[in-house]
């Protein structure tokens, strides 16, 4: 066994009368109100603030994790929308699996834009879709706007000068 570099260091020490031992810890009492009745204001000790704090921390968690989301799934929309703008636009056979389904999908986020601008055709099977770059352009912004605002929902407000 090797020899303590550092024998007065207190945590190798014995407890001693300079560190008294910890007291337990009691479970801090929830007021329970009653419909109709006023909730007791919230107490100013220093556990209750950083109670606050913690809860603050992890409700700007959880809004950061949807702002993730969020973007995710405004980057996976625009993927699939620009897939079918492409695939129609070459004329990909909608009988094919994987064309068939992305235009049923798709087909779902789109249903509030078509009929709004025609699609020419270039080809019989062959289409330039308005509807389809008309519903990329809502949807980015429609997420962009939410994503600022929950960006605005967890920064810090700037001071007054």
């Amino acid at each position: 066994m090797h020899k303590n570099p550092y024998p007065e260091d207190p945590i190798s020490a014995e407890t001693t009368e300079a560190i008294p031992p910890m007291e337990e810890l009691q479970p801090r009492p929830v007021p329970h109100t009653s419909p109709g009745s006023e909730v007791a204001a919230p107490e100013t000790t220093g556990e209750g603030v950083e109670t606050r704090q913690e809860e603050a921390r992890t409700a700007v968690f959880a809004i950061g994790k949807l702002n993730d989301f969020l973007q995710w799934l405004a980057i996976v929309l625009e993927i699939m929308l620009l897939l079918r703008f492409i695939l129609k636009l070459i004329g990909a056979n909608s009988a094919n699996p994987f064309a068939g389904f992305l235009y049923a999908l798709t087909g779902i986020v789109l249903s509030p834009f078509m009929g709004i601008v025609g699609s020419p055709s270039i080809h019989p099977d062959q289409a330039f879709e308005w509807p389809t770059l008309i519903g990329m352009l809502v949807y980015w912004l429609i997420f962009y706007a939410i994503r600022r605002f929950l960006r605005i929902l967890i920064s810090s407000p700037e001071p007054a000068e």
